[in-house]
């Protein structure tokens, strides 16, 4: 029967700190992609855009760079959603502005309008104007928008629309705006307001979700420029931060995080016979407590060895080895 008391010796549980290995790294992917672009591909064949904000992110970023000697800029995983649609607070996936806008500050209230033209523009949202609303009937381009031939601010057109159709209208595509500068052009009008609109101050995330330390991000001098749309981060091969439209073709460094499997051993005192089912619960409690105190998570259970004879455990002379053994990378973990 079991003793009692199992007095479980474990050797190499040290290795099992964050320390001792390298539990990711960062790549430079030197095709040019929108931000937008970049962060699918990470996310696809790596694991996220990267993060950076710690000196150990900026040394693996330098070192990514130094390896295929690259001098120049490029995308890292740091990003805000400043414009959104009215409707659902959507975040715009499709943009069309004119070259120079939009360009109120940061710390103004704006809106957006289509013009005749085509492009987009932000004003301030006092303005009075006429507007577009969407319905909740999308079967047709005619069915879907509402042309409503009342001159309002944003906020009382916004009002409108929610109390008799869905929203104000939201574009999605290059036909849904064309569609409605032709109907500009028909009615005689330069622009109306349409559901774009900006959350001042919209603070600042990383792609991968992790939390944000602003007091670790390092900007260049004179970033952020909080003006216009350039709501995604480029850096230098040093790690120093700037802000760019989401639209600029930049290359881009993805994060790769790397699974380890780190091998301790147990030896089990005791003075009689052992049930090994008592076993290997102790050992698992003691797993977890070894890990817990690592601030680290299983990620797989544990799985048993059955020797030949039938049995898990094997009986051997006192014999203790206390050498570390360096970690291993396995994919998936399989212990």
């Amino acid at each position: 029967m079991i003793q009692n008391k199992i007095q479980l010796v474990v050797f190499l549980a040290g290795i099992l700190s964050k320390a001792s290995c390298d539990l990711y790294r960062i790549i430079l992917i030197e095709e040019p992609k929108t931000w937008t672009e970049a962060q699918s591909y990470c996310r696809e064949k790596h694991t996220d855009l990267a993060t950076i904000q710690s000196d150990e992110d900026r040394a693996k970023l330098k070192e990514a760079a130094d390896a295929v000697n690259f001098q120049s800029v490029a995308w890292i995983g740091f990003y805000r959603v400043a414009w959104h649609w009215s409707y659902q607070n959507t975040p715009i996936s499709f943009e069309k502005w004119y070259s120079t806008q939009p360009d109120i500050p940061d710390t103004n209230e704006a809106c957006g309008t289509v013009k005749t033209s085509g492009p987009w523009a932000d004003r301030d949202c006092t303005v009075q104007d006429e507007f577009f609303c969407q319905t909740d009937t999308q079967d047709t381009l005619q069915n879907k928008f509402k042309f409503i031939e009342m001159e309002m601010n944003w906020h009382d057109a916004q009002i409108h629309c929610r109390t008799h159709y869905v929203d104000l209208a939201t574009i999605t595509n290059d036909t849904e705006n064309t569609f409605l500068t032709n109907i500009l052009y028909v009615e005689g009008h330069t622009d109306n307001w349409i559901g774009l609109y900006k959350i001042p101050f919209n603070p600042w995330l990383w792609s991968d979700n992790s939390s944000v330390l602003l007091s670790s991000v390092k900007w260049e001098s004179g970033q952020p420029n909080v003006n216009g749309i350039k709501d995604c981060v480029k850096a230098s091969t040093e790690g120093l931060m700037a802000d760019d439209s989401c639209l600029t073709p930049l290359p881009f460094y993805c994060s790769e995080n790397r699974k380890k499997i780190q091998r301790v051993r147990f030896t089990i005192k005791s003075d009689g016979d052992l049930d090994e089912s008592a076993v290997m619960e102790a050992i698992e409690k003691k797993m977890k407590q070894i890990l817990s105190d690592q601030d680290m998570e299983i990620t797989s259970s544990i799985k048993w060895s059955v020797q030949p004879d039938g049995k898990i455990f094997q009986q051997q002379k006192t014999q203790e080895n206390t050498q570390e053994t360096p970690c291993e990378e396995l994919d998936p973990m399989k212990h």
